[in-house]
């Protein structure tokens, strides 16, 4: 008996330790995320709060969220109003009526000194706190004055004014272009999961969660392609030289963007505006490769874009309203959104650019609904993460990798795969020994958690700028006699890859283009790195280029043919690491240099590939030259068609042998890849042309004969 109470005090005891164990580790946690927000503050990666911020946001209560900022360095994110009761909006309203409304108007629609704020694109994003810092520090170099209010009747005003915006946007305000809204019938997501399978609608970036590019439209066909014409063609009022978007077509509505920050409704069968939203964006903005937007992504009733100061939108897809705004990132240091998003299920995902400016790179999920992010998965690791030690030290929380492109999905598996960028610096890697993960990966992550499942690294330790952000393309096919489920990239650096997309076990690696760089690659994919393919002080020759053997522009995959098509580049650069300038005056961290090779004319081609081993089967050569170093990205057809561009020429190739088979100058630089689908039975074909979009279609006679013929003609 003595020894049975013995061990009940022993239990006990044991209980009551643990217990205290686990409060004295939950009481530390908090702790925890005030020290790593205190030294964000302190080296500088925190200048939308202030230091007297931090101590009402360190209190219990104080409804800002330490693990989200601690985390993400997003106080946009993490702090939410903590006053928004019905009497706080009583309040609210009488502090706008008394401070505000003399300007801005009753209920905020707008008076003599000041906007309405209903349909507007706030500098600050519309969150809790982008509200909160618009009124207590106002907007420099506008009429909007910073005012010096209590703590507790600012959050009021900001109550009122986010319960009115919310209102005001459910009573169906009208869109910034005040153009009637258009008809747009809500995209459930199974349509989305079945966007490969139809022909009416292009719904997805690359037309389907496989990114095969490829439509099962079978009215244009090699026999009728030359009877192509001009449907129609909307200017664009940008003034920028690159317009990279790839239209999304819903019904008989076109979405497109158009640079630096505009989004544009299009009727599909006319190119007449519908509506159109405009950021207003502040300046400056740090951005490597020009002010570019390369489209939207639908689900329900909204359309989701990214923009140059790293914020995510959600537009109402029938006015263009905004519903949501979010801040993604910082984008004064360095951060932008370039790519479209990826609409999945009830989350809208995204990457982000802006590896030249020592960014930590990663990938974003958020509830496509409230805004509200789910999940974020980090690119480049921080202590105590795996893959630290890839990095010969702590690379400061940031390194690059950026995720400028957009991923692919397959549903059966539940992972998203993701394309990575260069380490930063670019050209010079004394600083961060290693094999740099995860830079220059394909990422396979679980969608509903943000977990990484596999990875698999195309270049490590990356010292020539060759980001594996290229569109990974998802396809079945027998690999030495075995049904295999594969993921393919033409990388950049010139090796065609095919991988097992469930495990990420590597297959095969072929060069589709010349390189230089690696004498081969071992068992596991990993390159042998050939020594005087460094770059140094005197400058190394390299193949691929600094562009690579393909970069951003999109592949296509045909089914029938198991026949991957490429539009690659061949040709070399002179790669120079300058480890005394490893910042330049623009701000772009890049270790070095990398300049073409003086007289040497570009190869540029479409290459079709055999998709399971990436043996070329057929190459169509466009006209040499020495830049720019751009092509069109692709489209193929069950009418065994490969559409493309290339400088002002739109192309139509022969899918099965590479024969030009119809062509148009189009008086403007094609870089997106085409877009199918079908209005009234009749198929069209939308490419970005210069300033333009442009509409094709075969004359409607010839279409009401091909529409009789049978299907597998």
């Amino acid at each position: 008996m003595g020894n049975r109470r013995i061990l009940r005090k022993i239990i006990v005891a044991a209980a009551l330790a643990a217990i205290v164990f686990l409060v004295a580790v939950a009481s530390l946690r908090p702790l925890r995320w005030r020290a790593i927000i205190a030294f964000d503050k302190a080296t500088g990666r925190l200048n939308d709060i202030e230091w007297s911020d931090l101590r009402w946001m360190f209190r219990p209560g104080s409804s800002v969220d330490l693990e989200v900022l601690a985390d993400s360095q997003n106080p946009f994110e993490a702090i939410t109003n903590p006053l928004h009761s019905q009497s706080d909006l009583s309040m609210g309203e009488r502090l706008f009526r008394a401070k505000c409304s003399s300007c801005h108007g009753d209920a905020a629609h707008g008076g003599p000194g000041g906007p309405d704020l209903h349909n507007r694109a706030f500098k600050r994003g519309r969150s809790d706190w982008a509200l909160f810092q618009t009124v207590t520090l106002g907007l420099p170099g506008t009429a909007m004055p910073a005012w010096k209010l209590p703590r507790e009747d600012v959050w009021r005003i900001v109550a009122y004014l986010s319960n009115e915006l919310i209102q005001h946007n459910a009573n169906g305000a009208a869109g910034q272009s005040g153009s009637a809204p258009a008809s747009v019938q809500p995209v459930a997501p199974a349509e989305l999961r079945d966007a490969g399978n139809q022909t009416a609608d292009w719904l997805i970036y690359s037309g389907s969660y496989s990114s095969q590019r490829y439509t099962h439209s079978r009215q244009i066909t090699r026999e009728n392609v030359d009877q192509l014409r001009v449907e129609w063609q909307r200017q664009l009022p940008t003034s920028e030289d690159k317009v990279e978007t790839s239209p999304i077509v819903r019904g008989s509505t076109m979405f497109v963007t158009e640079p630096p920050g505009s989004v544009l409704a299009l009727d599909a069968a006319t190119g007449r505006v519908l509506w159109t939203y405009t950021r207003d964006l502040p300046s400056p903005i740090l951005l490597c490769c020009g002010p570019v937007n390369r489209g939207v992504a639908v689900m329900g009733d909204r359309v989701f874009v990214g923009t140059l100061d790293a914020h995510l939108l959600a537009l109402d897809a029938g006015t263009g309203r905004v519903l949501w705004d979010v801040v993604a990132a910082d984008h004064s240091t360095g951060y932008s959104i370039t790519g479209a998003p990826l609409a999945i299920d009830d989350m809208v995902l995204t990457g982000v650019a802006g590896g030249e400016y020592r960014i930590r790179g990663f990938i974003d999920a958020y509830d496509a609904a409230t805004g509200r992010r789910r999940w974020r998965f980090y690119t480049v690791p921080v202590a105590g993460d795996p893959g630290i030690d890839t990095w010969g030290g702590d690379p400061g929380g940031d390194g690059g990798a950026p995720t400028w492109l957009t991923g692919s999905f397959d549903p059966a598996l539940r992972l998203i795969y993701w394309g990575t960028g260069n380490p930063s610096p670019n050209y010079y890697g004394e600083k961060r020994q290693g094999d740099n993960l995860y830079s220059n990966c394909m990422l396979a992550i679980d969608v509903d958690t943000g977990k990484l499942r596999w990875y698999f690294q195309f270049t490590p330790h990356d010292l020539h700028d060759w980001d594996a952000v290229q569109i990974p393309v998802l396809f079945d096919a027998d690999v030495n006699g075995v049904k295999r489920q594969l993921i393919a990239q033409a990388d950049r650096n010139g090796f065609y890859y095919v991988l097992d997309r469930a495990t990420g076990e590597f297959l095969s690696g072929t060069p589709y283009v010349k390189q230089t760089w690696a004498s081969g690659l071992d068992e596991k994919g990993r390159p042998k790195v050939r020594p005087e393919s460094i770059p140094s002080r005197a400058g190394a020759v390299v193949y691929p280029s600094v562009t690579g053997g393909t970069n951003w522009w999109s592949p296509s995959y045909d089914p029938e043919l198991q026949a991957m098509f490429v539009p690659t580049i061949d040709r070399g650069s002179i790669f120079y690491a300058r480890p005394d300038l490893p910042v330049d005056d623009q701000g772009e961290n890049l270790g070095g240099d990398a300049m073409m090779l003086p007289n040497e004319n570009m190869k540029i081609a479409v290459k079709a590939l055999d998709a399971a081993t990436g043996r070329v089967r057929w190459q169509y050569f466009r006209p040499p030259r020495q830049r720019p170093g751009q092509m069109g990205g692709l489209l193929s057809t069950a009418g065994k068609i490969v559409f493309g561009g290339d400088l002002e020429t739109v192309f139509a190739l022969d899918s099965e042998s590479g024969a030009e088979l119809w062509h148009l100058e189009v008086g403007g630089v094609v870089q997106a890849g085409p877009v199918s689908y079908e209005i009234a039975g009749r198929q069209y074909l939308a490419v970005a042309a210069g300033r333009s979009i442009m509409a094709f279609a075969l004359p409607p006679s010839n279409t009401a004969k091909k529409s009789k013929q049978p299907a597998n003609h």
